[in-house]
């Protein structure tokens, strides 16, 4: 399994796992992100991808960045 992306506005996350690709809801907890895949939640940091993306949206812009831990 491996995190592709995240899309901190509307709290989402894109994962792969073998050859297909999920769309998964995202929280955080203590400052750290959570996905949840087949009704379990994941620790984001143990699966994302060295070239992960994220989108965020500061100062009223919006606008992506490589994911930072």
């Amino acid at each position: 399994m491996l995190v592709l992306g995240i899309n901190k506005i509307l709290k989402w996350c894109q994962i792969t796992n073998g050859d297909r690709t999920y769309t998964c809801p995202t929280k955080y907890i203590n400052g750290e992100l959570f996905f949840r895949f087949k009704n379990e939640w994941h620790k984001g940091a143990e699966f994302v991808s060295n070239h992960a993306e994220e989108l965020v949206e500061e100062g009223g812009k919006i606008f992506s960045q490589s994911f930072k831990h």
